[in-house]
């Protein structure tokens, strides 16, 4: 009970500088005032009271609980004439306050509170189309500082903070510090690295995923301490090449990873349940009992292309592969086919 007053009498003046909590508080102070009055004038209970008072300043006039005295006459004067003003005033205040709470989320000049969001830095080509895949969430923020861009984020269905990828102060606003994974795209690959630095500063274990410009600057953007860097151009550049002569390689990486008609490519996290632990590829014969075919093993941090088939799958092992989406439920949900082995 001390430990309570003490906050109290350390934080309420610091309340009452704000206007808002000056006008609820000397609302709740004619409210006091009205229930406690008409209690001992016209010998009511409380609960009553408190009703006639609600009643009073809110101008709703229900005629059930009237002043029978005198003095509760003058003392109902008294209470209009200071209770319609103050709940109306506050009423106001209280509506202004969401109105303009609501204008500041939509202008982006919030604080982002939350954690284990996902942060975009910048908007590019990429970035617009990794939000489209992750669809509306309110679990994403796009911090950038240009008008045009608020707009499209805002029509695109996602949350937008106004600033500086680059600054400190707007790293800040967007809590990097509790983010899950900062993904960063920016015009250049110089603003990218100071991005990054600045990301790293608030939490050096966030996940970045940042583009590179230029293939030459990959390396020093890892150096700044990306996770995964992507270079789109270079992606799309060797594809064109590709498809100078028939083009399959081109048609494959477009239908399996842009457009996704029949089949995609995903990453299936293998749990400590998964019927797949301790077999090897061999064994498991993932693609004859699911449909899945196997092109990746992840195993300790590093990603084994084309893994040989007397490799073991463990616990935590990451499976990438392509397939239908009702072909990796199958290894998701630890759903085998028995049957078929």
């Amino acid at each position: 009970m001390f430990v309570v007053l003490e906050v109290v009498r350390e934080n309420f003046p610091k309340l009452l500088k704000r206007p808002l909590t000056r006008i609820l508080f000397l609302t709740f102070v004619v409210v006091v005032y009205g229930t406690v009055g008409f209690h001992l004038i016209e010998n009511y209970d409380w609960t009553i009271s408190l009703y006639w008072t609600f009643v009073t300043i809110g101008t709703v006039g229900y005629g059930d609980y009237t002043p029978k005295t005198p003095l509760g006459i003058y003392f109902t004067i008294t209470l209009i004439v200071f209770g319609i003003g103050t709940f109306a005033v506050a009423i106001e205040s209280i509506v202004e306050f969401i109105t303009k709470k609501q204008q500041f989320k939509l202008m982006g000049l919030v604080n982002v509170k939350r954690s284990k969001h996902v942060v975009v830095c910048g908007w590019t080509e990429s970035t617009i189309e990794c939000i489209k895949e992750m669809g509306k969430s309110n679990e994403l923020f796009v911090l950038d500082e240009d008008e045009k861009v608020r707009k499209s984020a805002l029509k695109t269905g996602v949350n937008f903070i106004h600033g500086d990828p680059t600054r400190i102060s707007d790293l800040r606003k967007v809590n990097v510090a509790g983010a899950k994974a900062v993904i960063v795209g920016m015009e250049s690959d110089s603003k990218t690295i100071h991005c990054i630095l600045g990301i790293r500063k608030f939490n050096p274990n966030v996940k970045i995923i940042a583009e590179a410009q230029r293939y030459e600057n990959i390396e020093q953007i890892k150096f700044a301490g990306a996770n995964q860097v992507i270079s789109p151009f270079v992606i799309s550049g060797r594809l064109m090449c590709k498809s100078i002569e028939t083009g399959y390689e081109a048609m494959f990486v477009q239908d399996v990873l842009a457009e996704q008609k029949e089949r995609e490519l995903r990453e299936v996290q293998i749990g400590s349940n998964n019927l797949l632990v301790g077999k090897s590829l061999k064994k498991s014969e993932i693609h004859r009992k699911t449909g899945v075919v196997v092109v990746g093993l992840g195993k300790e941090g590093n990603l084994i292309m084309d893994p040989p088939m007397e490799t073991i799958i463990e616990e935590g092992d990451t499976i990438l592969g392509i397939g239908k989406p009702s072909e990796f439920q199958k290894i998701e949900a630890y759903e085998l086919d028995k049957e078929k082995s």
